[in-house]
């Protein structure tokens, strides 16, 4: 599945250009190794989980910090960047909204967003009865 890079707003992923923009290029496809005997290749799923290995070890983690880890956390950050299902699916490649909800693990920000809006609505509401009861007793005078 392709990821759009950027949109009429501009980039999406600016860190992660930046990024990529330092590193030498040995190809076409995005990431590549340099592979048996130099010749460039696609990364393989084993090599993907080996390097994150070395960057957890490096980095002083925990073992549990693994690729599904981070999988999970960057789906977790969009629940809390109030992300639809929907958008979460077109995003994750989830086929089924069950499925992409054993990512997006339940968070603070996530209940305080929904107060917030549960705020905002009960304050609407409340300018409606407002507006309705003052409209009433024009009527009734």
């Amino acid at each position: 599945m392709l990821q759009p890079l950027e949109d009429a707003l501009g980039a999406l992923f600016p860190e992660l250009e930046a990024y990529l923009d330092g590193l030498p290029r040995l190809g076409v496809s995005v990431v590549l190794t340099p592979g048996e005997r130099g010749k460039p290749r696609p990364y393989s799923e084993s090599f993907a989980r080996r390097i994150v290995r070395e960057a957890r070890r490096r980095a002083g983690l925990p073992d549990h910090i693994t690729l599904t880890a981070c999988r999970h956390g960057g789906m977790t950050e969009l629940g809390d960047a109030e992300m639809t299902e929907q958008q979460v699916m077109a995003l994750s490649g989830h086929k089924t909204p069950e499925a992409a909800r054993l990512y997006v693990k339940r968070t603070e920000a996530q209940r305080i967003s929904a107060a917030r809006r549960r705020r905002a609505w009960v304050e609407e509401e409340r300018k409606g009865d407002k507006i309705q009861n003052t409209q009433a007793n024009a009527v009734s005078e």
